[in-house]
């Protein structure tokens, strides 16, 4: 007889063991019909772990246990029981570590158990799909994996490399708080934007960090194992102050038709994406993406925002602008070399920030 598990509520990544495959969160339209038929291809399935589980916040579940051998799956703004009409998955443990999950459905005077399986499903553009739980149980076990700082770990990996100092940059948008594994792993909010100087302010977050928060990191490393993160209770919280970033979970971009799909239109007027600048150094930068990527932050700016915001500390912020000279525009005259800062020489400057005689100026 198999034994039930004695799990505990916690952070895990669910892995099927036939397919090897990581489960993930790609929307928050998992329903169920009157029939008992239960639709989850809000869950995506992926592999392998190095290259594309590790740093995924979807891949993330917190199992929470509700008792009588019953969970709920939480991730990234998913609640699968307030999907599915307020039902607990069922769990057994089959072996060391091997997970069962299933529900008991009845209709119409009869009754079916339908497990959680994993099945290659290729359609509505998604490489893999995990499909809704079946009476035959298509690989229906699974290995539940405790998020740790080994071979499960969690971790950032850099979105941009500046080639200026080779520093490496990140943002990400988790439902769930954490903290770095190590102090070398940098986190930011952007606490100012000051588009007459054309910068993004940032402060470190030296605090645990909340759920939903966007947050900038400077990465220790190049990899996500470089940059691994320590996961909280679910309860942490923490004020951090103003962030002018802005977070997204879901980029599901497949047909209306699916009720599956759900993605975030990028707007280049009044969002900036992390970038580098033409010099090689961090900045938010306007790009031409047609949605947000997922679990991914843009630096909310208003419509006169310049197209490149360079990132820079408050310290870093004080110094730039105070090596700047102030002229007003009736003070230019002839006499003075005027460029722009992409180099190009101007004759009758607008108010903003130019180059004149060698020397930064702002002319307001």
């Amino acid at each position: 007889m198999a034994a039930f598990a004695q799990l505990t509520s916690g952070y895990y990544r669910v892995q099927n063991i036939k397919t090897e495959r990581y489960i993930s969160i790609v929307d928050t339209r998992a329903s169920i019909s009157g029939t008992g038929k239960i639709d989850l291809r809000a869950i995506h399935m992926l592999k392998p772990f190095e290259d594309s589980v590790a740093y995924n916040p979807a891949t993330i579940c917190y199992v929470k246990l509700e008792g009588n051998n019953q969970c709920d799956l939480i991730g990234q703004g998913l609640v699968m029981s307030s999907q599915i009409g307020g039902r607990l998955l069922n769990y057994l443990e089959i072996s060391n570590n091997v997970y069962q999950f299933f529900g008991k459905v009845s209709t119409s005077g009869a009754s079916a158990t339908k497990y959680l399986g994993d099945e290659s499903y290729e359609e509505w553009g998604a490489e893999y799909i995990v499909y809704y739980p079946n009476d035959n149980g298509a690989n229906p076990n699974w290995h539940v994996w405790p998020v740790d700082q080994g071979e499960h770990y969690f971790g950032v990996k850099p979105d941009v490399t500046a080639a200026a100092d080779g520093s490496y940059w990140s943002t990400m948008y988790a439902g769930f708080p954490f903290r770095a594994s190590a102090s070398t792993t940098k986190i930011y909010r952007v606490s100012k934007v000051d588009n007459n100087f054309g910068v993004a302010v940032i402060t470190e977050i030296t605090s645990d960090v909340p759920a939903e928060t966007p947050v900038l990191f400077r990465c220790t490393g190049a990899t996500p194992s470089d940059n691994k993160l320590t996961l909280l209770d679910p309860s942490t919280s923490a004020t951090i102050g103003d962030n002018y970033l802005n977070g997204n979970y879901y980029c599901n971009d497949v047909a209306e038709s699916t009720g599956h799909r759900n993605v975030k239109a990028y707007n280049a007027s009044t969002m900036r994406m992390l970038g580098v600048d033409a010099d090689g150094k961090p900045a938010f930068v306007k790009s031409n993406i047609q949605y947000m990527p997922a679990n991914k932050c843009y630096l909310a700016v208003s419509g006169t925002a310049p197209d490149v915001l360079k990132i820079m500390t408050e310290a870093e912020y004080e110094a730039y602008v105070t090596g700047i000279e102030q002229i007003t525009t009736s003070t230019t005259d002839g006499t003075k070399v005027i460029y722009d800062l992409q180099g190009r020489r101007v004759q009758a400057p607008s108010k903003g920030l130019y180059i004149v005689n060698g020397k930064k100026m702002i002319i307001r």
